[in-house]
């Protein structure tokens, strides 16, 4: 299949025909060759390249330890899409004369913490501001543990 050329062709779509041009006064038809790379050259389609994700966390004695913090009467473990909300969570928290550190995290982390360590957070706020968390807006931006871990695990 040739692209462009043929009468009442629009630009970025497949034309009916081979490409046509001409040459000295002369119509000449142009086919088009594709060739196929071998079986063993081509690459398996990839999916949805996965989100990184960034916790707060220390690491004592070789063990994990996740930031969960209180927002009211539930517990909630803040995730950043980015290093840099994570750091200022950090600073403007208060946390980082503690040991906290900014984490990346790959999805099977984060679930394995939700189910692990963190079995009694009952949401995650995304992308928190500390003083979410003292005038009680952390709300607006935190989803169920449940729903998080499902969203994780259908993304891959």
């Amino acid at each position: 299949m040739a692209v462009g050329g043929g009468a009442g062709a629009q630009p970025c779509h497949p034309s009916p025909g081979p490409l046509r041009v001409e040459v000295g006064g002369r119509r000449k038809d142009q086919g088009m060759q594709i060739e196929r790379a071998p079986w063993w050259e081509t690459k398996p389609p990839s999916g949805p390249t996965p989100t990184p994700r960034w916790m707060v966390a220390t690491a004592e004695e070789g063990r994990l330890e996740p930031l969960c913090v209180r927002a009211g009467l539930w517990k909630v473990l803040p995730v950043f899409s980015f290093e840099e909300e994570a750091e200022m969570f950090l600073h403007l928290g208060g946390y980082e004369e503690s040991g906290w550190r900014a984490r990346e995290s790959c999805t099977g982390e984060l679930v394995s913490v939700l189910l692990g360590p963190c079995t009694d957070v009952e949401g995650v706020a995304l992308d928190p501001l500390p003083e979410m968390l003292e005038d009680g807006t952390i709300e607006l931006v935190e989803v169920g543990r449940r729903r998080f871990v499902g969203q994780l695990l259908e993304r891959g």
